[in-house]
């Protein structure tokens, strides 16, 4: 397979593995009470997803192998963070407040996305072990160099979009309040569940089965 397909096949692999459009709705979610931030945010992203995926596509595999890394093992742990980042938006973080408590007539204070936009966001919301295990395949095949360079080329293209889905996309979506909440539900579900499915990946392939 030559330089053009391999880079063909990494990019479309990644841009469906990482998502930068989709993700772009939890990106508005997480976001929500600081819109002014997003750019601060997306550019944070972008260098953390660039160096995860470039690093993988460069030294990942012996990396991985030096410091005894199991990918995963890495899936299981990752996951288990998205699935607990899940409930949080699920449940608004305040359990009391589903469960009906005293708590839930409390004022309650403006959260930040300060804490998750690198963990667990970026990694392993995004670049997580699926992307990288896709860079580092890619990276190890083809003639030559041929692998990395397709790699680096689709985690540049990759790179690139996120503005456009987070940026773009996140600030023309309106939502009412009600709108909002279900969203943000809806949002704590669907990454709950993906990080079961990381897990359950994790799982498999540390077993081999």
């Amino acid at each position: 397979m030559g330089l053009l397909d391999l880079t063909i096949q990494a990019t479309i692999s990644l841009i469906v593995l990482v998502d930068p459009f989709i993700r772009a709705v939890f990106f508005r979610v997480l976001t929500e009470n600081e819109p002014h931030r997003r750019p601060e945010y997306v550019r944070r992203l972008m260098v953390v997803i660039a160096v995860t995926l470039v690093g993988s596509a460069l030294i990942g595999k012996l990396l991985l192998d030096l410091v005894g890394i199991n990918l995963g093992a890495f899936g299981v742990i990752g996951g288990l963070v998205l699935v607990l980042m899940g409930f949080e938006m699920l449940f608004a973080g305040k359990p009391s407040r589903v469960q009906g408590g005293a708590a839930a007539t409390t004022e309650q204070h403006v959260e930040s996305a300060e804490d998750q936009i690198v963990v667990p966001y970026a990694i392993p919301f995004m670049a997580g072990p699926g992307a990288i295990t896709t860079v580092i395949t890619i990276s190890s095949s083809g003639e030559g160099y041929q692998g990395t360079i397709a790699a680096v080329i689709a985690s540049a293209v990759v790179v690139a979009l996120i503005p456009v889905g987070h940026l773009l996309l996140a600030n023309k979506m309106n939502f009412s309040d009600q709108g909002m909440q279900l969203m943000q539900k809806f949002g704590g579900l669907f990454v709950a569940t993906i990080g079961a499915q990381l897990m359950l990946d994790g799982v498999q392939r540390y077993y081999g089965f």
